[in-house]
C-alpha cells in the first residue's frame, strides 16, 4: 500500500497491491452498519529513525492526516467509538499529548517537532509514519506479517462471497440481578440444550457460552456496587464470555440447574452447608420464579383471592380457601347473584335456609336491612363502599361464598346483550350467561327486578348498565339482574343463556310462564264489581248542604254507637271526609275502625279504601303495594287507583296500562273525580308518546273539570306541543301558566319555560339559570324540585360552572337518590369530573381551582385505574404550583397502596423526580431501588436509569452514575453525562461532554441560542481548569465565529486566551458556571423526551389560574 502524504517512489510488488486492495474492498463490503470502534491505538519508534502510529479499528475506516503547526489531526470522517490509546507512551520522542475529539471524529496529537506524514491503509489497520523532514529514500513499507494477513484475508473473503453464508444472528440472553443480606445473585436462563462452561479466572470465574449470543446486561448497570465486584461481557466470534471478579472479602459460588445458570457473590464466609447447597438454592429460586410468573399481581388481601379465582380455568373446581371477607358457609354451595343499584349491593342466594350476616370486619360492608326471603331466594343488602369494588367468590374451608371488597379486583367475564328473533316476529335479547341457575322476580325499592343466579364455576356479569326500552340490565359481578319497564316482560334461562323479551300472543305467554322460565306475572283481567269504595250518590250527598254539620253528625254517630256498630259508623264518616277532601282525617278514621274491628281490618274494601286514601295524600309507594294485594287482583277500582299511584310515582307505562284497565269504573264515579283520572291518563299518554290517547283523555277530562284540572290540561297540551315540535306554542302556554296558574302547576311551567326558552334561543343562558335558581329556592317537594335540579345541572355544565354542578348533584342525591333524574345528574357529574381532570375541559382549569374541586368533590371521582390517573394528574398540578411535599405524599400513597408492576415503576420515576427537585437524592434513589422490577418497557427503564444516575451523581457516586447511563444516547443522556462529570470536577471529560452536546451547531450557520452558548462557555471553563490547550484550540476553531456574534463574545474571547486561567475574570466566570443550576437543564431535556410521564416545572402554574365563569347575580 502506498503513502498518501509523503514523497518518493513506492516500490511494492504488484501482487501484494492487488491482494491488499481486494482485502480492503471485501472488508468494506462485510462491515456492519453500526459506527466503527477504535480497538487500539499504539505508537512505536523503529530503529530506522522514524515514528509509527498503528490504529486498529473493528472495520475499515478512512483516515486523513493534517498538520496544523505542531498538532497532527487524524480525521476519521465519521464518529468512531473510543478504545485504548498508548501512542504517547510508545513514542515519547515524537508525541507529547494525544486527545480525542468529543464527537469521536478525530484524534489530535501534539508533536515534539514538525514531521513529514505518510498514511497507509491495511484493512482495519491504518499506519501513520512520522518521518523527519530530511528523510530520503523509499518510504517505510508495511510490516511483512500485515501483508501476509491481507493476502490470507482476501482469499477467505473471496471464499465467503462465493458461499454467501451469512453470519448467524446473535440470540438474546438477559442477565437478572437479585440480592439479599448474604448474597448478590446473577442468573441467566439459557435456551433448552444450550452449552455453558465455568472456568477459573484468577480470583473470579469465567462463564463461556459457545455460539452467537447478545447478552443484555442492562439490569447490572449501576446496580452492582464496586464493594461487591465487577461483571464484564466479552464477545468474540463463536463464543461469548461473562467474567465475574469479586471484590476483596467477597467469594463466588456458581451453579447450574437445568437451563438456569447462577453466579453468587457471597458477602459472608461460606459454611460447609452453604458450599454443599448451591444447586439446591438455584433450583429453588428457579421454581419460585416460575411460580411467581404464573401468579397474577395481588394488590391486597381480599383482592389476592379474587385474582387467583379469576386465573383459574373456567372448568376447574373451587380450591380457594376463605379469606378475610364476609363468608357465607353452606353444606352445599347454592347458586347466587350479586349486583349493585343506587349505591346498594344486593346479594341473592337461591335458598330459603337461614343465612347469618357476619360482622363487617375489614370489608366495611354494612347491611342496610336484615335478610329477606322472596319466593325461593334469600336477599341480603349492603351499602356500597365508596371507591372500592365488591365481588362474590366461591370458596372452600368452609364451603360456600365469600363477599370481598378491594381497589383492584380482577374483572369477571363480561356479558353482552345480543338481539335475536323471538315469538310473533318480535325481536328479543339474549345474554349468554354460563351455568344459569334458579331465577325469580324480586320487589326492591318499588322496582321489579328479575334475578338469574349462577353456580360461579365461570364468573360472569354485566360490566356496565345496558338500557333498552322495555328493560335495563343492571351492573353485576355475578349472575344477571334485569329491571323491568314493561308489565309483560319475560326472562327465561335456556341451555345457552338467558332470553329476554315481551309476550307475543298465546305462544309467548305460555313459554314465558313455563316451569323452565321466569316471567313477570301479568295482571289478570279485571272483572266486575257491584260495590265501589267510592259511590257517586254517597259522594254527592256528602257534599250537599252544610258540610260541617254533616261531618259533626257523622262524628257524633261514631261516638255514640255501640261497639259492634262503631266500625260501620266510622267507615261512613271516612267516606264523607273523602268526598270533602279531608283525606288525612279520613285515613285516621279508617285506621281507628280497623284497629277496633278485626272484621273490618281484614275486609278487602278496607284495604282498597286505605290504598285510595294513601294515593290521594301522595304516598304513592305505600298505595301501590296495598292496591296490588291479591284480594284486589281483579278489582277494576283497585286497578284504577293503582294506575293513579303509578302516575304519581312517575311510572308512566304502568300507569297507562292500569288506568286503561279500570276506566270502566269512571262511568260510576263522580264527574269531578273522573276528570282527575282522565287528566292522569292524559299525562301518562303524554309521557309515553300516545298522542291519540292524549287528545281523547283531555276531552274527557274537561267534563266537570275544576279550574285546577283545566290548568293541568293546558300544561299537558303544552307538553304535547313541545314533544311534537311546536315549541313556540308550548313556550307561550308555559309562560301563561307561569304567570297566571296555581302555584304547583306554575312551578312546573316555570321549569319547562326556562329549559325550552333556552333551547329555542329565546332565553339567554344566565337568565335561564337565574330563573331556575329562584325556583329551586322557592319550590320544594315532588318531581318538580328534582327536575329543577336536573335542568340546573345541564345549564351549569354549559356555562362551565363546575362547582355548581357538583353541589347540585349532591343536593339531588340528598333529596331522592332513587329518582332517575337524580341518578342521571350524579352520573353526569361523575363524567364532568373525569373530563375535568383527564379530558380537554381541564386545560383551561387553573391549578388552584383544580385542587379545590378535587378535594371538595372527590366523591365524584371514578373508581379503578381512571381514579389513579386523576391522582397522578393532580400531583402534576401540585408540582406546577410548587407544592412538592403534597405531590410527594400523593404519589407515595399510590406506590404503597394502589399500583403494581410496570405502572408502579413508572409512577416511582415521577416521585423520584420530585424528590430530586426537593434536594433529596438519597430518598429518590431509595424510591427507584424499592420499585425495581427486572423487565420493563424500554422507555420506562431508560427514564428510571437517567433519574438513578442523577441521584447517584448528587450523592457523589460518580462512577456508578456514569456506569448507569453507559450506552444511553439522546440529548437528555448527553446532558446528564456532562452534569455528572462537571459535578465530579473531571474537567477535561466535562469539557468534552459539553462540546459533544453542541454537535455540529458550529457549522449550521445559525446564531447560537442561550443554552448552546452556555454549553460553549462551560466547555471553555472546563478546558481552562484542566489546562487542556488542545481542547481550547479546537473549541476556538469551531465556535470563534458563532460566539463573536453573540452577547457572550467577550467572555468567550477571554476564556480562549492562553493565560485566561490566571485572570480574575476567568475565576468569576468559573464561579458563576459552578453555581449554575444544572438540574433544571437536565429536567428540561427529560421532559422533551418523556412529555407524558415527566412532572411539570415547579411554579409553572403560579400565575396561570383561571376562575370559573361567574354568573350574573339575581336582580
Amino acid at each position: 500500500m502506498g503513502g498518501r502524504a509523503g514523497q518518493g517512489k513506492r516500490l511494492r510488488p504488484s501482487r501484494i497491491l492487488l491482494c491488499a486492495g481486494l482485502a480492503v474492498g471485501l472488508c468494506t463490503w462485510i462491515s456492519a452498519a453500526e459506527a466503527a470502534r477504535l480497538v487500539s491505538a499504539k505508537g512505536a519508534q523503529p530503529p530506522e529513525g522514524f515514528g509509527r502510529i498503528v490504529l486498529t479499528f473493528d472495520e475499515p475506516v478512512s483516515v486523513k492526516a493534517r498538520l496544523s503547526g505542531a498538532v497532527l489531526v487524524l480525521n476519521f470522517g465519521e464518529a468512531v467509538g473510543a478504545g485504548p490509546e498508548r501512542i504517547a507512551a510508545g513514542m515519547p520522542d515524537y508525541v507529547t499529548v494525544v486527545r480525542r475529539d468529543p464527537d469521536g471524529s478525530a484524534l489530535r496529537l501534539a508533536l515534539q517537532r514538525p514531521y513529514r506524514i505518510n498514511v497507509q491503509d491495511a484493512g482495519e489497520q491504518v499506519f501513520i509514519d512520522l518521518l523527519p523532514e530530511n528523510w530520503t529514500g523509499f518510504l517505510p513499507p508495511l510490516p511483512s506479517e500485515v501483508v501476509v494477513d491481507l493476502a490470507r484475508r482476501a482469499a477467505a473473503a473471496e471464499a465467503s462471497l462465493k458461499a454467501r453464508n451469512p453470519a448467524p444472528v446473535p440470540r438474546p440472553l438477559t442477565v437478572e440481578l437479585a440480592r439479599n443480606d448474604a448474597r448478590t445473585r446473577l442468573s441467566l436462563r439459557l435456551p433448552e440444550g444450550s452449552e455453558a462452561a465455568f472456568a477459573p479466572n484468577g480470583t473470579g470465574t469465567r462463564l463461556t457460552l459457545p455460539g452467537a449470543w447478545r447478552v443484555d446486561d442492562l439490569a447490572l448497570r449501576g446496580r452492582l456496587a464496586p464493594s461487591i465486584g465487577r461483571v464484564s461481557v466479552e464477545t468474540e466470534a463463536g463464543e461469548t464470555r461473562i467474567v465475574a471478579n469479586p471484590a476483596e472479602g467477597v467469594s463466588l459460588a456458581t451453579a447450574r440447574d437445568e437451563d438456569v445458570v447462577t453466579i453468587d457473590f457471597l458477602t459472608k464466609p461460606k459454611s460447609a452447608d452453604a458450599l454443599a447447597q448451591p444447586a439446591t438454592i438455584a433450583k429453588g429460586a428457579a421454581e419460585e420464579s416460575k411460580d411467581t410468573a404464573k401468579e397474577p399481581p395481588r394488590p391486597a388481601a381480599q383482592t389476592a383471592d379474587a385474582s387467583s379465582r379469576r386465573a383459574a380455568p373456567p372448568s376447574a373446581p373451587v380450591s380457594r380457601k376463605a379469606g378475610s371477607g364476609l363468608v357465607f358457609p353452606f353444606a352445599k354451595r347454592v347458586p347466587a347473584a350479586l349486583f349493585e343499584r343506587g349505591g346498594v349491593v344486593t346479594l341473592v342466594f337461591a335458598t330459603t335456609d337461614s343465612v347469618a350476616v357476619p360482622p363487617p370486619g375489614a370489608t366495611g360492608l354494612v347491611a342496610v336491612a336484615p335478610p329477606q326471603r322472596s319466593g325461593g331466594f334469600t336477599i341480603l343488602r349492603f351499602a356500597a363502599p365508596t371507591g372500592r369494588l365488591v365481588d362474590l367468590l366461591p370458596v372452600t374451608e368452609p364451603g360456600g361464598w365469600e363477599l370481598v371488597t378491594g381497589d383492584g379486583l380482577s374483572p369477571s367475564e363480561s356479558l353482552t346483550a345480543q338481539r335475536a328473533p323471538a315469538a310473533q316476529g318480535r325481536l328479543g335479547v339474549t345474554v349468554r350467561l354460563p351455568e344459569a341457575g334458579p331465577t325469580g322476580w324480586l320487589d326492591l325499592d318499588g322496582e321489579r327486578i328479575a334475578v338469574v343466579t349462577t353456580d360461579g364455576s365461570r364468573p360472569a356479569g354485566i360490566a356496565k348498565a345496558q338500557r333498552f326500552v322495555e328493560f335495563e340490565l343492571i351492573p353485576s359481578r355475578l349472575g344477571l339482574a334485569v329491571l323491568a319497564n314493561a308489565d309483560d316482560l319475560i326472562v327465561r334461562p335456556d341451555l345457552d343463556g338467558v332470553t329476554i323479551g315481551r309476550e307475543g300472543g298465546r305462544e309467548g305467554r305460555e313459554s314465558g310462564l313455563a316451569v323452565s322460565g321466569v316471567s313477570r306475572p301479568a295482571d289478570p283481567p279485571v272483572g266486575t264489581t257491584a260495590e265501589l269504595a267510592i259511590d257517586r250518590d254517597a259522594w254527592e250527598k256528602a257534599q250537599r248542604g252544610d258540610v260541617r254539620a254533616t261531618l259533626r253528625e257523622g262524628l257524633a254517630a261514631a261516638v255514640e254507637a255501640q261497639r259492634r256498630d262503631r266500625g260501620g259508623a266510622r267507615l261512613a264518616l271516612a267516606r264523607a271526609m273523602i268526598a270533602n277532601d279531608l283525606d288525612v282525617e279520613a285515613l285516621g278514621a279508617l285506621n281507628a275502625a280497623a284497629a277496633e274491628d278485626v272484621v273490618i281490618d281484614g275486609d278487602r274494601q278496607t284495604v282498597l279504601m286505605r290504598g285510595i286514601l294513601l294515593a290521594r295524600i301522595g304516598r304513592a309507594e305505600e298505595a301501590r303495594k296495598l292496591l296490588s294485594d291479591e284480594r284486589l287482583a281483579t278489582n277494576p277500582e283497585a286497578r284504577l287507583w293503582r294506575g293513579y299511584a303509578e302516575a304519581l310515582a312517575g311510572r308512566w307505562s304502568e300507569a297507562a296500562v292500569a288506568l286503561r284497565a279500570g276506566e270502566a269504573v269512571l262511568e260510576r264515579y263522580p264527574e269531578p273525580l273522573a276528570s282527575l283520572f282522565h287528566a292522569a291518563a292524559a299525562e301518562a299518554a303524554v309521557e309515553t308518546g300516545d298522542w291519540e290517547a292524549v287528545t281523547r283523555e283531555s276531552i274527557a277530562a274537561t267534563r266537570a273539570a275544576t279550574e285546577y284540572t283545566r290548568d293541568r290540561l293546558t300544561l299537558l297540551r303544552a307538553k304535547m306541543d313541545e314533544a311534537t315540535g311546536r315549541g313556540a306554542a308550548a313556550l307561550a302556554a308555559y309562560e301563561t301558566l307561569r304567570d297566571q296558574g296555581p302555584w304547583p302547576l306554575a312551578a312546573e311551567a316555570t321549569l319547562r319555560a326556562a329549559s325550552l326558552g333556552h333551547t329555542l334561543g329565546k332565553t339567554a343562558l344566565p337568565d335561564a339559570i337565574d330563573q331556575l335558581e329562584v325556583l329551586a329556592l322557592t319550590w320544594h317537594g315532588g318531581p318538580t324540585e328534582i327536575g329543577t335540579l336536573g335542568a340546573l345541572g345541564g345549564l351549569y355544565e354549559e356555562a362551565g360552572r363546575w362547582r355548581k354542578i357538583f353541589t347540585t348533584a349532591r343536593r339531588a342525591n340528598t333529596l331522592d337518590p332513587q329518582a332517575p333524574i337524580a341518578r342521571a345528574l350524579h352520573e353526569r357529574a361523575m363524567t364532568v369530573f373525569e373530563e375535568l381532570f383527564l379530558g380537554s375541559r381541564g386545560e383551561r382549569l387553573g391549578g388552584v381551582e383544580a385542587l379545590a374541586l378535587y378535594f371538595d368533590f372527590k366523591d365524584f371521582a371514578p373508581a379503578g385505574r381512571r381514579a389513579d390517573e386523576i391522582v397522578r394528574r393532580l400531583a402534576d398540578r401540585l408540582v406546577a404550583l410548587d407544592l412538592l411535599d403534597s405531590a410527594d405524599e400523593l404519589l407515595q400513597y399510590q406506590i404503597d397502596h394502589r399500583l403494581e408492576g410496570a405502572a408502579r415503576s413508572s409512577v416511582s420515576a415521577r416521585l423520584a423526580t420530585i424528590r430530586l427537585m426537593e434536594g433529596r437524592p438519597l430518598q429518590a434513589l431509595q424510591t427507584l431501588d424499592a420499585t425495581h422490577v427486572p423487565e420493563l418497557p424500554d422507555d420506562v427503564r431508560r427514564a428510571r436509569a437517567l433519574l438513578r444516575a442523577r441521584a447517584l451523581s448528587d450523592l457523589s457516586r460518580t462512577d456508578l452514575a456514569l456506569e448507569t447511563v453507559e450506552g444511553e444516547t439522546g440529548a437528555d443522556a448527553e446532558r446528564l453525562r456532562a452534569d455528572i462529570l462537571w459535578a465530579a470536577r473531571r474537567w477535561r471529560e466535562a469539557g468534552e461532554a459539553h462540546e459533544m452536546i453542541l454537535g455540529p451547531a458550529w457549522r449550521s450557520g445559525k446564531p447560537l441560542d442561550e443554552t448552546a452558548r452556555a454549553d460553549v462557555i462551560r466547555a471553555g471553563i472546563a478546558y481552562g481548569l484542566a489546562g487542556e490547550s488542545l481542547g481550547l484550540e479546537r473549541l476556538k476553531a469551531k465556535f470563534a465565529g458563532p460566539m463573536a456574534e453573540s452577547a457572550d463574545a467577550r467572555t468567550f474571547a477571554m476564556l480562549t486566551r492562553p493565560d485566561a486561567p490566571r485572570s480574575a475574570a476567568f475565576r468569576d466566570a468559573a464561579l458563576r458556571a459552578t453555581k449554575a443550576e444544572t438540574l433544571a437543564a437536565f429536567l428540561s431535556e427529560y421532559r422533551k423526551r418523556y412529555p407524558d410521564s415527566a412532572v411539570p416545572e415547579p411554579g409553572s402554574a403560579a400565575t396561570g389560574n383561571r376562575a370559573e365563569v361567574p354568573s350574573t347575580p339575581p336582580g
